[in-house]
């Protein structure tokens, strides 16, 4: 038989082929669905406003500049941080300090969204929508008053293409949580259905699994405490400071950054703690680490050892 003869029963393989291999990613293509919050889905309709708050804002300044290469260490990148919100930085993580009837001042982060607006999973409302704070107040649905400040905000990803898809799914990432209307979890009125935390909503924004039960987290974010993770755990590894490395390699890290003098402190408190949490870590079990990964993060918001202003 010449090599000629060969050619149609090719051209047919080949044609069977690739109509087995469409089937097969149409089938693959129904396990997500379009507009689903765990996938990188084209942005949706804008979500609403569902809170009212007193709201003081400023407009923000970004410090050092985000890498444009294509894989960057977090390690070794730039941290961009900044003061306020501004029409390029949908997606950027902010921390403030909300303030209870309790006096008791907190911990709280939400994501940045285009018009000057933050999503977050707020003591009693849950996941909301609401305008940008930098000083003021925001009302609980029971009517309870939290005092809310502005600290700092942060680019989550320091390369251009991670920033890219997160801010291309922003949207129906939030919405999805939104439409659930999801519960903040609250140790004192435990919830009959799934909640989050103001950090369990950031992370399942920033990091989406396969599903809303837990956030498909990076295999190097790591947390000083064993069975969960907390805000502290999350401003560590967006600054690029490794929970596991030395003492000092922290410390240098630290002091190389160009960030707020507030963060900076904080970032010498934090990593002094995690030192404190290892050595308890390893006076109780010999051997084992102290950042092994944790099985939450959903615990109650940690309560400021002081308040920022």
């Amino acid at each position: 038989m010449s090599p000629n003869s060969h050619q149609p029963m090719i051209a047919r393989a080949l044609a069977a082929f690739t109509s087995a291999l469409a089937i097969t990613i149409a089938a693959a293509a129904t396990l997500v669905p379009a507009g689903s919050a765990f996938a990188n889905a084209a942005p949706q309709s804008d979500v609403l406003v569902v809170a009212s708050a007193t709201v003081k804002n400023a407009r923000s300044g970004s410090r050092a500049q985000p890498s444009t290469a294509r894989t960057v260490s977090r390690a070794t990148a730039p941290v961009v941080t900044v003061s306020g919100t501004a029409p390029s930085q949908a997606g950027y993580v902010h921390y403030f300090v909300i303030t209870g009837p309790d006096g008791e001042p907190e911990s709280q982060v939400g994501i940045e969204l285009p018009g000057d607006r933050i999503a977050w999973s707020f003591p009693g409302i849950g996941v909301v929508v609401s305008p940008f704070i930098q000083r003021g107040s925001m009302t609980a649905t029971s009517g309870t008053a939290y005092e809310v400040e502005h600290l700092y905000g942060i680019r989550p990803f320091p390369d251009e293409r991670s920033m890219r898809v997160l801010q291309d799914a922003l949207s129906s990432r939030v919405k999805w949580w939104l439409d659930e209307k999801t519960p903040y979890c609250d140790e004192e009125a435990p919830s009959n259905q799934m909640c989050v935390s103001c950090l369990g909503f950031a992370l399942r924004v920033l990091y989406p699994g396969a599903g809303p039960i837990l956030p498909g987290l990076p295999s190097d974010f790591k947390s000083a405490r064993r069975n969960n993770y907390s805000t502290e755990d999350l401003l560590l590894y967006l600054t690029g400071i490794p929970v596991d490395a030395p003492t000092q390699s922290r410390l240098k890290r630290i002091a190389a950054l160009d960030v707020p003098e507030a963060m900076r402190e904080e970032l010498v408190r934090i990593s002094g703690e995690v030192d404190a949490i290892h050595a308890a870590a390893a006076a109780k079990a010999p051997g084992k680490s102290g950042s092994e990964r944790p099985v939450s993060v959903d615990l109650p918001k940690r309560v400021l050892i002081r308040r920022r202003s």
